[in-house]
């Protein structure tokens, strides 16, 4: 049984969306991340405060290369198995 290639381009699809957004839109996924202030069992949520710092940035930046890779990786597999 083979896999269906149009969910596998759909999820490629979809980590490369999610790849650019954060590499190119940290700060705007931060400030909208921040301001949402999620609570975590009626205590404040302990994440926050790295959530305000520079290594966040960075983070959502090296999470946003690794999105792009795995999307290239999955429509690599998929070209060569056709």
């Amino acid at each position: 049984m083979r896999p269906n290639p149009e969910f596998g381009h759909l999820v490629a699809l979809f980590f490369f969306g999610v790849g650019v957004g954060a590499l190119v839109f940290p700060y705007k996924i931060r400030a909208t991340a921040l301001k949402r202030r999620a609570k975590f069992w009626g205590f404040e949520n302990p994440f926050l405060g790295f959530m305000e710092t520079q290594a966040y940035i960075w983070m959502l930046r090296v999470v946003g290369i690794f999105a792009v890779l795995a999307a290239l990786f999955i429509e690599l597999v998929i070209a060569t198995n056709k």
